[in-house]
């Protein structure tokens, strides 16, 4: 059974080094003010932070090339998270 997750950019600390989108340019894009962000991201309602995937909705596909993309960034600006059956998630990095 493939894994559950969703992406968490907290967009505020991004230096835009451009890491993410090198590592995995099918999720991570560079914007015209210098950040990433991730392609086709919902916003949060306190504006920091954009998510792909969601608790209710979660992915499962390139779990591992978005891990990648987490563990290259130098700020820790990419969370990932895993989400349980009962739609709670947990915090991998």
């Amino acid at each position: 059974m493939a894994k559950k997750y969703k992406i968490v950019h907290d967009r505020d600390i991004c230096i835009g080094c451009s890491a993410c989108a090198s590592v995995c340019p099918k999720h991570w894009i560079m914007d015209n003010d210098g950040k990433s962000s991730i392609v086709n991201h919902t916003k949060t309602g306190n504006g920091e932070e954009e998510i792909l995937g969601t608790n209710k909705e979660p992915l499962t596909e390139d779990f591992e090339d978005n891990m990648d993309d987490a563990e290259s960034c130098p700020v820790n600006c990419i969370h990932i998270h895993e989400v349980n059956d009962d739609e709670t998630d947990k915090e991998l990095i």
